[in-house]
């Protein structure tokens, strides 16, 4: 299949939460790209999870997903009509992530105009899978 056809139905915000604001310590983050799919609805949800800390506690977390739906065509034709798992490639899948990391760089943006967490941004990151990481794979449930 040379591409993959798909469309966006919808964002939503599933984290977003300002525990304490800090004063000193060292600030790190810590950043995470979950993923949930439905094989039988074609569907998958990408999302990106950052988590700010001080001094190892957190204080800034938030968590936004991309769902996306796979046209049935396409679907039809990596699944073999629905009759093995789907093998989605490495770079879509590198694309997606690269979505959901904006999206939820917006999303922290608009939550935090305005307050004292708005100098804890998410900066531009470069994604790189590792060379040994194959296809992720959409099981079809048995």
């Amino acid at each position: 299949m040379s591409e993959i056809q798909y469309k966006l139905r919808g964002v939503t915000v599933e984290q977003f939460a300002t525990v304490y604001e800090p004063a000193d310590g060292k600030i790190e983050s810590k950043l995470t790209i979950p993923i949930k799919t439905n094989y039988d609805e074609r569907t998958l949800a990408v999302g990106a999870n950052i988590q700010f800390s001080c001094d190892d506690k957190p204080f800034l977390i938030a968590e936004s997903f991309c769902h996306y739906e796979i046209s049935e065509e396409c679907w039809n034709e990596l699944s073999a009509g629905a009759t093995k798992d789907v093998e989605l490639p490495t770079k879509f899948m590198d694309m997606l992530a690269r979505i959901a990391i904006g999206t939820l760089r917006g999303v922290l943006a608009a939550k935090t105009e305005n307050t004292p967490y708005s100098k804890y941004i998410l900066p531009i990151l470069q994604i790189q899978s590792p060379k040994d990481r194959g296809d992720f794979i959409l099981a079809k449930n048995n």
